[in-house]
């Protein structure tokens, strides 16, 4: 019986230590340079606000009022999100081109790996709540075209906190597609 539990003990420690030693799967960012073009800013105007709805969640919110309506200057800020039940503390990040707090030093294939692959500029994974895995299917025009929209908007200097997700989720999600 001991020696059951000890290798119960040993298989389990061995897991634990996988997740926490494993990087998520990830691939080199691609050098490709979106040209912002007017159509394509448009078309990533259209498909940011209607289509893949970036601002339902990177926009700074009045939590306060009924719907919590976007506040004045909130596109593209993002800000904490209050969920009930969230394994730790969901912090949506700015998507403004601000080189000091949002994505303007980024690369536009880091952007593009960020939202088809869950992988932050850091190599980090993104919490799959953002639903990349769906995203990845927008095909290369689609994609470039948001990467555009994106670069259009004024940048905002507003620094958020990074995600925050309680253990063992925060080991979990690193094996999420």
């Amino acid at each position: 019986m001991f020696r059951l539990v000890l290798v119960a003990v040993v298989a389990i420690g061995a897991f634990v230590l996988h997740l926490v030693m494993k990087s998520p799967k990830t691939a080199l960012p691609s050098s490709v340079k979106v040209e912002l073009t007017p159509e394509r800013v448009e078309r990533g105007r259209y498909l940011v606000n209607y289509v893949v709805d970036c601002f339902g969640c990177h926009a700074e919110r009045d939590f306060s009022r009924f719907g919590g309506p976007v506040k004045p200057g909130g596109l593209g800020v993002g800000g904490p999100l209050p969920l009930e039940s969230f394994p730790g503390e969901l912090i949506v990040s700015n998507i403004t081109p601000d080189r000091g707090t949002g994505i303007g030093y980024w690369t536009d294939g880091e952007v593009l790996r960020a939202f088809r692959e869950g992988i932050g500029r850091d190599g980090r994974v993104l919490f799959p709540m953002m639903p990349y895995a769906n995203y990845r299917y927008l095909s290369d025009d689609d994609s470039q075209a948001i990467v555009a929209y994106l670069r259009s908007l004024p940048p905002v200097k507003k620094r958020q906190a990074p995600t925050k997700v309680n253990f063992p989720v925060n080991l979990l999600i690193k094996d999420v597609p």
